[in-house]
């Protein structure tokens, strides 16, 4: 299983006091998951959240931890690769067929447990860092 975590942390809403935690993203039964976790320092309130999916501010926190990887289409026809990309990113048809253009050219850029999941269910090739590059 492929996991990526981020720290995050925000403000208690109950007392002001510093929060801390962490967010994560991984793959389980095919499916894209995230869990947010969180305790206020002072007062010890304490959040777990979880869900399927993506939301924009568990990928944006994985992403500015890891960095975006990059997956390409390689020699593969991109016939079963949409159909994984709408079930798995839950991108509308404008998003796939901008997607499929991206595969198809320099590559598609998503968090390492995104793309990991679509290449592995599409049978693509892994993604691979943009770090460096």
């Amino acid at each position: 299983m492929i996991v990526q975590v981020a720290e995050a942390g925000e403000p208690c809403e109950r007392c002001g006091a510093p929060g801390e935690g962490g967010v994560a993203q991984f793959a389980e039964d095919g499916e894209l998951r995230w869990r947010d976790e969180w305790e206020c320092t002072a007062c010890h309130v304490t959040s777990c959240e979880r869900g399927s999916g993506s939301p924009p501010w568990i990928r944006d926190a994985i992403l500015a931890r890891h960095g975006s990887y990059r997956l390409t289409l390689g020699d593969r026809d991109a016939a079963g690769v949409a159909k994984v990309l709408r079930d798995v990113l839950r991108l509308t048809v404008p998003e796939v067929r901008d997607a499929l253009r991206a595969l198809r050219g320099a590559g598609y850029e998503g968090t390492c447990v995104e793309l990991a999941l679509v290449a592995g269910l599409a049978g693509l090739e892994p993604p691979v860092s943009t770090r460096g590059r």
